[in-house]
C-alpha cells in the first residue's frame, strides 16, 4: 500500500484511538471526536478479541455464528501502525496514535543502547557490545493526556475485566491508568463481572481483553485447528457477554489487529543475510514491521541497498517520509520520534523479515502481523444491543 493511498488518510485512521475518541463521545464526553459517528448510549462494552482480522472472520464465520450474525458489509475498520498488541492497546486506552502515545510497536530504542518490549515491560542491549538501562517508570511511559483518563475526570465510569495474571503487569500499569481493573480467574467469569461494572447510573465505560486467539495464531497459524478452536470459544464468550447486558447497554466487538501466516518464499532472514546487516547497528519491531538504526551518514545507502535487496515484496521507508503520511498519527512526540527507526521495512504481501539467531521463537511462529495489508489492518466493528 503506497503511503499516500486513501484508506490511510481517511479520518478514522488511526482507527483505534479514534474508535476510543468516538465512544466516549457517544457516551457524552466532552472534547472526543466522533469519527465513527455513534449514536448516544448510556453504557458501552467494548470486546477486544485480539487477532481477530476481519478477512479471517469472514473466511471462518460458520464457526463464530453469533459474531457472523452482527456482520454487515462496512462492518470493519484500519487499526493504526504498527498493527501489533502493544500499540493497539495503547490506542483503545489512550485514544492517541502511535506517534502520540509512544509506545510504537513490539520492541523499539529507548536510546542508543537500550531496547524495551512494552508487553513484559524488559529492556536488552540494543546492540551486543552495549549495556542497557532500566526500564522506565510504566505509570509515566505515556506523556499526554490519555482519553480514558480525560473522560474518568468527566464522571464516566470506567473499568477493565482481564485475566488476573495479566492485572498487575508493568505494562498494564502503563495503559490502563484510569479506571477500575476486574481480574477474572477464567474467561467464564467475565459476563458477569462486565454486567456488575455497567449496571450503574452515570454514563460507563468497560472494556474486556481475550486473548488466546493470537496466541494460537502465533504458535499454530490462522486457519489452523488451534486457532479456529479458540474463535469458537471466543464467539461464545460475545454471545454470554451480550445475553447477560440490558437493552440498554451497548456491546462492541474488535480486535486490535489481524494475522497473516507467512509465505517462506517471501521471508528473509536478517541474521543470515550479510547484505542486509552492512551498515545497520540495530534493527527492532515487529517481524511484520521493522525498524533499522543505521550507522551515522549509512541511511540513505542502507535504504537504497535494501530495497534493491527485498523488491517489490517489500517496502523500505525512510523515517520521515513515514511520519510526513501520517503513518504513525497526525501527532507526534520527540520521544516516539526518537523511537521509531531510520528505517521502516514493510512486507506488502505475506513476507517477514525474520532473525533466526537472535529471535529464536518468534521466528518460528506460524502467524505474524504488524503490517499495512487488509489481512494485518482490517478488524471487525461489530455492533448489538444486550440481549438480556
Amino acid at each position: 500500500m503506497p503511503l499516500n493511498d486513501p484508506q490511510l488518510l481517511g479520518e478514522t485512521w488511526p482507527g483505534l484511538a479514534n474508535l476510543t475518541q468516538s465512544i466516549f463521545s457517544g457516551l457524552g464526553g466532552q472534547g472526543f471526536r466522533n469519527s465513527f459517528r455513534f449514536d448516544r448510549s448510556p453504557a458501552t462494552c467494548l470486546l477486544l478479541i485480539d487477532g481477530l482480522g476481519w478477512n479471517l472472520l469472514q473466511a471462518y464465520a460458520r464457526h463464530a455464528p453469533f459474531l457472523a450474525s452482527l456482520m454487515q458489509d462496512d462492518a470493519h475498520f484500519r487499526v493504526g501502525f504498527p498493527a501489533t498488541t502493544a500499540t493497539s492497546l495503547a490506542s483503545v486506552t489512550s485514544g492517541l496514535g502511535s506517534g502520540a502515545h509512544g509506545i510504537v510497536g513490539c520492541s523499539f530504542a529507548l536510546d542508543p543502547h537500550t531496547e524495551l518490549s512494552p508487553l513484559v515491560w524488559t529492556t536488552a542491549a540494543l546492540q551486543s557490545e552495549t549495556e542497557p538501562g532500566a526500564a522506565p517508570a510504566p505509570e509515566s511511559f505515556i506523556v499526554p493526556d490519555d482519553a480514558w483518563s480525560l473522560a474518568s475526570k468527566q464522571g464516566i465510569a470506567i473499568s477493565t475485566v482481564m485475566l488476573g495474571r495479566f492485572a498487575n503487569s508493568a505494562f498494564s500499569k502503563a495503559i490502563y491508568k484510569a479506571g477500575q481493573i476486574l481480574p477474572a480467574p477464567a474467561y467464564d467469569a467475565y459476563p458477569e463481572l462486565i454486567k456488575a461494572a455497567l449496571d450503574r447510573p452515570e454514563a460507563a465505560f468497560c472494556f474486556a481483553y481475550f486473548g488466546d486467539l493470537d496466541f494460537a495464531g502465533h504458535l499454530f497459524g490462522p486457519r489452523s485447528e488451534g486457532w479456529i478452536k479458540q474463535l469458537e470459544i471466543a464467539d461464545q464468550l460475545a454471545r454470554a457477554i451480550a445475553q447477560v447486558l440490558p437493552e440498554r447497554v451497548q456491546l462492541m466487538v474488535i480486535a486490535d489487529h489481524g494475522m497473516v501466516a507467512l509465505d517462506s518464499e517471501q521471508v528473509r532472514d536478517f541474521d543470515l543475510d550479510p547484505v542486509l546487516q552492512e551498515g545497520v547497528r540495530a534493527i527492532a519491531g515487529d517481524i511484520r514491521a521493522r525498524y533499522l538504526y543505521t550507522h551515522e551518514h549509512q541511511q540513505d545507502r542502507v535504504h537504497e541497498r535494501w530495497q534493491n535487496r527485498l523488491g517489490d515484496a517489500y517496502n523500505v521507508w525512510s523515517k520521515s517520509q513515514a511520519i510526513a503520511a501520517g503513518l504513525f498519527g497526525d501527532v507526534l512526540l520527540s520521544q516516539a520520534e526518537a523511537r521509531i527507526g531510520d528505517l521502516i521495512v514493510v512486507p506488502t504481501g505475506a513476507g517477514g523479515l525474520i532473525r533466526s539467531a537472535v529471535e529464536k521463537h518468534p521466528s518460528q511462529w506460524r502467524g505474524h502481523h504488524g503490517a499495512l495489508t487488509d489481512d494485518d489492518q482490517k478488524v471487525p466493528l461489530l455492533v448489538c444491543s444486550g440481549l438480556g
